[in-house]
C-alpha cells in the first residue's frame, strides 16, 4: 500500500508540475501577443504644438513678435496589442488599420510622400501669404513629384512611386510643370497612335536613378477622365502630382524661408501663412498670445479640411494656446472635443486666410 501511495502522490506530483508549465506558457504566450507581437493597427495620439517661429524666416532679418503662432501635428505610432485595447478606451486616441493609413505604402514610403506633400504645402503658404499682403513676386517650378499611386488589389498599378520627378519625354525637352507635360504626352501618344511601335517613352527620377515608363498608344481609350492632366496621370498609374515651386518676392528683403526638420504633411499650410503675413507686417499679429492654427492651404488663401483634429484640440490646449484655428469642415469635431475637456481655449473654424486674420483680429479685441 505504501508503494502504491507513493506512485499516486509521484503521478499527482508531475501532473502539477505540468499544470504549472502548461500555465507558465500559456501566460508567456499572451505576454508575448500582447507586448511584441506585430499589430495591423497604428494609433494616432496627441502629438506636438510647436512655435512656428524658428522654422520660418524673412531676408530682412526681422524678428518675431512676442506672442506665438502654434504648429499642430498628431503623433502616430505602430503600437502593441496592449497599447491598441488602451488606445480604443481613450478619448484622446484612435485606432486605424494600417491599411486605412498607409494603404499600399511601407512606413518608409508613406513618409517620404507626407514630406513631398509637405514642401508644396510650404510653397503654397508662402504664395497665399504674398497674395493676401499684394507682394510682388516670382513663382517658378522646380520639379514635377509623383504625391500617390494608385494602386490594383493593393500594389501599385504602375511603376512610378510617391517622390518620383518626371523629367520629361526622352531625348525631348524637361517638363515644365503638369499641364504642359500632359499636352506633350498626350499629343505625343496621339501622333504614335497609328505607328509600327506605338511606344511614348516619359523618363523619370528615383533618387540619382533614371527610370524610362513606357506608355502604350492604344492605352489612351482606356482612361476614363476628360481631363488631359488627370488623363495623364491615370496613363501613368498615378492619383496625383506635386509641382515643387520656388517662390520669392521681387523685393530681395520680402522674402521667405521655411524649414522643417520631421513635421510632414499639408495640415501646416495655414500657420505659416500666417507666420508669413505676420513677418511681413509690422505689428503683433498675435497680440503677444499663443494662437494655434490648422488646415491646408491653396495659392489663393483657400482653407481645407484635416485629419486627426481632436488630438490637435488635445496637444494645442495642454501648450497653452488660448484661440486655435481651425478648417470650417473640422470646427463641429474640434468644439466637441473641447468641451468635453472643459477647456477655456477658444476654437473658431475659418474657409480662408483672410477669416482667420479677421479672425485673430476679433479675438485679440475681445480679449
Amino acid at each position: 500500500m505504501s508503494i502504491d501511495g507513493g506512485e499516486t502522490t509521484m503521478r499527482n506530483g508531475l501532473s502539477g508540475v505540468r499544470r504549472i508549465i502548461f500555465s507558465a506558457s500559456v501566460t508567456a504566450l499572451v505576454m508575448w501577443v500582447l507586448l511584441y507581437a506585430p499589430t495591423p493597427y497604428v494609433v494616432y495620439e496627441p502629438g506636438i504644438a510647436v512655435p512656428i517661429e524658428p522654422m520660418i524666416s524673412l531676408a530682412s532679418g526681422q524678428p518675431a513678435d512676442k506672442g506665438q503662432l502654434l504648429l499642430t501635428a498628431v503623433k502616430l505610432t505602430e503600437p502593441n496589442f496592449w497599447h491598441v485595447l488602451k488606445a480604443s478606451v481613450d478619448g484622446d486616441k484612435d485606432v486605424y488599420s494600417k491599411d486605412e493609413v498607409f494603404g499600399s505604402y511601407t512606413k518608409q514610403q508613406y513618409s517620404e510622400r507626407l514630406t513631398v506633400i509637405m514642401e508644396g504645402s510650404q510653397n503654397d503658404a508662402l504664395e497665399a501669404a504674398y497674395r493676401y499682403l499684394n507682394v510682388p513676386y516670382e513663382r517658378k517650378i522646380e520639379a514635377i513629384v509623383v504625391s500617390d499611386v494608385l494602386t490594383i488589389a493593393g500594389k501599385p498599378a504602375g511603376r512610378l512611386r510617391a517622390g518620383d520627378r518626371l523629367i520629361g519625354l526622352r531625348g525631348g525637352p524637361a517638363f515644365t510643370d503638369v499641364k504642359t507635360a500632359a499636352e506633350a504626352v498626350m499629343k505625343a501618344l496621339r501622333e504614335q497612335a497609328n505607328t509600327k511601335d506605338g511606344t511614348v517613352m516619359v523618363t523619370a527620377q528615383r533618387g540619382g536613378e533614371q527610370l524610362d515608363i513606357e506608355l502604350k498608344a492604344d492605352l489612351v481609350d482606356n482612361v476614363t477622365s476628360k481631363e488631359t492632366p488627370q488623363q495623364f496621370a491615370e496613363l501613368l498609374g498615378v492619383k496625383g502630382f506635386t509641382e515643387l515651386r520656388s517662390i520669392k518676392a521681387e523685393n530681395r528683403l520680402q522674402e521667405l524661408h521655411i524649414s522643417t526638420d520631421e513635421i510632414g504633411g499639408p495640415s501646416a499650410g495655414l500657420v505659416f501663412a500666417l507666420g508669413a503675413v505676420n513677418l511681413l507686417t509690422e505689428g503683433d499679429l498675435t497680440g503677444g498670445v499663443k494662437i494655434a492654427a490648422t488646415g491646408t492651404i491653396t495659392p489663393e488663401g483657400k482653407v481645407g479640411v484635416i485629419g486627426g483634429i481632436m488630438q490637435k484640440v488635445v496637444s494645442t490646449d495642454q501648450n497653452g494656446a488660448e484661440l486655435f484655428l481651425v478648417p470650417k469642415g473640422n470646427e463641429a469635431d474640434a468644439k466637441s472635443k473641447a468641451r468635453k475637456m472643459g477647456t477655456s481655449m477658444e476654437i473658431v473654424g475659418v474657409e480662408s486666410l483672410e477669416e482667420a486674420m479677421d479672425a485673430i483680429a476679433s479675438f485679440l479685441k475681445r480679449r
